[in-house]
């Protein structure tokens, strides 16, 4: 006997949010990513030599950090709910604990940089120069006696106290940022436990890229000195293999990922869809996978490939392409499966919302190589 079925609901949800919190995402994936490869990077290293890379990752991340609000402005056009998250708090929200960790995050990084900048100021603050006002400001007008090394030596402890904090949050804000999405029980496609190793594949893969794509650029439109460059190459050169085998394990983390959906049920199914046949099927399949995954692969498969300055590149900004589709797929994507109805959410196209990513990361450039032309990211020889 058939029974008659009644449609009580029959929503259409749209896409509530889109390409501007995407955006949000992947940059705070790309600072924590960026600061934790150049931290653990350094304490395989452990030289002098390494030391202008590790004050690009760290500093860059913060820069980072301070521009990302701009985003959550511009879509949710509410910046003071975000100032009210401090003090109306509740344990049982993810959002809640992502105030603070992404804030005290970023202070870390503006910390643990001044610790690795301390020394060459201390030294440039002494010296006359068109920047000297600029370093005696930031060293509090109290320069100390000594060269680098002696002032870095003295202050070990606390710059390596302020390493660890920073990692620490580094590592807590890719947590956070996967726990944020599959939090969403609705969503089937964030509800997974494979989120949180998404965002750190993402961060690995990105982070490496960008260190590579920042030091070749500053090598290329800001004179360094020729022993610095020719030592930082090699650092540059096995930056391409964490990123090699970042690009696999990305790969492997979606695999299991996919798996996942498919044993889920009808809706993992469908969620599945949505990358390989569905309404993102072409950014999955042209931006996530052959631009973001086997172009850097197999761009970064030999050393020789890897010394090439406009090979390294190039694999790069196709690793960070890659990363940032990989997350506007899975967020915009998530929101596109039918919760009611049984036709794809609609999404239009937001090019200016895109363009404006694709602005503040130009800016991002253009404040480092800025930076670097006031600040000592190089060794001072003594």
């Amino acid at each position: 006997m058939s029974v008659p079925t009644t449609y009580v609901y029959w929503i259409d949800h749209s896409v509530a949010l889109g390409y501007l919190i995407g955006w949000y995402l992947w940059l705070i994936s790309l600072a924590e990513g960026t600061h934790i490869v150049a931290h653990l990077s350094w304490l395989y290293y452990r030289t002098e030599d390494y030391r202008p890379l590790e004050k690009v990752g760290t500093f860059q991340p913060f820069i980072i950090l301070a521009l990302v609000p701009l985003f959550l402005v511009a879509d949710l056009g509410h910046p003071e709910r975000f100032y009210t998250m401090f003090y109306h708090w509740h344990w049982t929200s993810p959002v809640a604990y992502g105030v603070y960790i992404i804030t005290l995050c970023m202070l870390s990084y503006a910390v643990h940089s001044y610790y690795l900048f301390r020394p060459e100021l201390m030294v440039k603050a002494r010296e006359k120069g068109p920047f000297q006002g600029i370093y005696r400001l930031l060293v509090f007008g109290r320069p100390e006696e000594g060269d680098a090394a002696r002032i870095r030596r003295g202050q070990e402890r606390r710059e390596r106290f302020w390493a660890g904090v920073s990692l620490f949050f580094s590592f807590m804000g890719l947590i956070y940022l996967g726990i944020l999405l599959s939090s969403f029980k609705g969503r089937v496609m964030w509800h997974s436990s494979v989120m949180v190793f998404i965002f750190f594949a993402f961060g690995a893969c990105s982070g490496s890229a960008f260190l590579i794509l920042l030091t070749h650029l500053k090598n290329a439109l800001v004179h360094s000195p020729e022993k610095a460059v020719r030592e930082q190459q090699r650092y540059l050169s096995e930056f391409g293999i964490i990123l090699k085998y970042s690009l696999v394990a990305q790969a492997g983390v979606l695999f299991v990922y996919f798996v996942l959906l498919h044993y889920t049920g009808i809706g993992g199914r469908a969620a599945a869809k949505v990358f390989f046949v569905g309404p993102r099927a072409f950014q999955f399949w042209f931006f996530q996978v052959a631009v973001g995954l086997v172009l850097p692969f197999l761009l970064m498969l030999y050393r020789r490939m890897r010394e090439n300055v406009a090979v390294s590149c190039i694999a790069a900004v196709a690793a960070m392409v890659g990363t940032l589709f990989g997350c506007l797929n899975i967020f915009i994507g998530g929101q596109m499966l039918p919760m009611t109805h049984f036709d794809w959410e609609p999404f239009h196209p937001e090019p200016g919302k895109m363009a404006m990513g694709i602005v503040v990361m130009c800016a991002m450039f253009f404040i480092f190589l800025v930076t670097y032309k006031v600040l000592p990211y190089e060794n001072i020889e003594a």
